[in-house]
């Protein structure tokens, strides 16, 4: 019997595909440079670790991560370049705990919902902030500061980096545990609040740590205590929030890598996986602590799990302070 052309054409396909096995329905993620966005400027902090983080996962996916700087509105830019993009695995971000969970709770409208926008995919590192206070106030410790502030109601002032800010949120949750009448003032950043700080225009400030211990070591401003679970090496006089008798100030502010929603649950699993063991770098781990960080791994559970915790712990905050972002 004859075949037909088309027929020996589909015995042909048949044998082939035998030998070579199915045909993929798309090539392996990654194939392509991935973009990561970064919604704060370039030379800071949160731009330094994420270079860092990006270099060595380029080498573990063997494509380049491509750094996109779209700082401005608090993080919210650059988040939502993210939350609009393809859920493809070609565009993840980095995200915090001032831009990511505070902005939401404190901003009155965003062009995305956290809960329901994004992906969580990994936690990245986490920092601690310190309780500082004017060299010109006559107080050692979180309880002599306290009463210093009962006793000169109105007249103590604190600051942050601006209105429904994490710092401004901090600030606002110690008043309320400590039964002292603290007055708010925002600034446009740590540096302007940290010098009037030293000066006694203002009495009292949570900052970052990075930014602040140097002023602390130089004498320009005294430290009454550390927001994270345990002391600093470089500041081993001061002491924690729970020994200064303030459990439930304990706290670290975050940093992680998030995409858009609706990720494969694949491309996130390695993305974890990934991120994890740059992390487990040392010599990562040490760049991360000279830009005064401390390297955080968490499975993707966990990362959502201290998402959902947060944005529970500070919602309340917020809502008993009436803060909004300005």
């Amino acid at each position: 019997m004859v075949l037909s052309i088309a027929r020996r054409s589909w015995l042909a396909a048949i044998s082939l595909g035998a030998v070579l096995g199915p045909l993929p329905a798309h090539a392996e993620w990654p194939d392509r440079p991935i973009r990561f966005v970064v919604n704060a400027a370039a030379g800071g902090a949160a731009d330094g670790t994420a270079r860092v983080l990006a270099e060595g996962l380029s080498k573990r996916l063997g494509q380049a991560i491509i750094i996109d700087n779209k700082p401005g509105a608090s993080g919210v830019i650059g988040l939502e370049v993210v939350a609009k993009a393809a859920p493809d695995g070609y565009t993840i971000g980095n995200a915090n705990l001032a831009t990511y969970t505070v902005t939401a709770l404190t901003a009155k409208s965003l062009p995305y919902d956290p809960a329901r926008d994004f992906t969580p995919i990994a936690r990245q590192w986490t920092q601690p902030n310190l309780l500082g206070v004017s060299p010109k106030l006559p107080v050692k410790t979180v309880a002599q500061f306290v009463d210093y502030a009962k006793a000169h109601p109105g007249e103590v002032f604190y600051g942050s980096t601006g209105t429904g800010t994490a710092l401004h949120v901090l600030g606002a949750l110690f008043g309320n545990l400590s039964g002292a009448h603290l007055t708010h003032v925002p600034y446009k950043s740590a540096p302007a609040a940290e010098l009037d700080l030293s000066t006694g225009q203002i009495q009292m400030m949570f900052s970052n740590f990075t930014s602040m211990e140097p002023q602390v070591r130089a004498g320009r401003i005294h430290a009454l205590a550390i927001t994270g679970p345990t002391r600093a090496a470089s500041l081993p006089d001061v002491p924690t929030v729970r020994e200064a008798g303030y459990p439930a100030l304990e706290m670290e502010t975050w940093g992680g890598v998030v995409g858009p929603a609706n990720m494969p649950p694949a491309i996130v699993d390695r993305l974890n996986r990934e991120i994890n063991a740059v992390l487990a770098d040392p010599a990562v781990i040490k760049k991360h602590e000279n830009l005064g960080a401390k390297v955080a791994p968490a499975s993707v559970a966990e990362f959502k799990q201290m998402l959902d915790a947060d944005s529970a712990r500070w919602g309340e905050v917020i809502k008993r302070n009436h803060i909004t972002l300005e």
